[in-house]
């Protein structure tokens, strides 16, 4: 996933429970698109992907809600 484009991990995937993992990555739009993309073709050879989401232009505040996404510097700046 991460070498199929130029997306950054934004920290450690996160187990949630009954073998569901939860995974941020940032970077441009189209790159995040194509990384998710094999990325849940790949997680679907080992089991079923329940859902696979890009939000393309996120609201400033979601970094303070997502684990480990960085805050946004124009944010920081006002």
């Amino acid at each position: 996933m991460l070498k199929s484009a130029n997306v950054e991990l934004t920290g450690p995937m996160k187990g949630i429970g009954s073998a569901l993992v939860s995974v941020t990555v940032i970077g441009d739009v189209a790159a995040v698109k194509s990384a998710i993309e094999t990325g849940a073709e790949t997680a679907g050879r080992y089991g079923e992907v329940v859902s696979a989401h890009v939000i393309a232009r996120p609201h400033e505040d979601t970094a303070s809600i997502i684990p480990g996404m960085k805050p946004n510097v124009k944010a920081a700046a006002k």
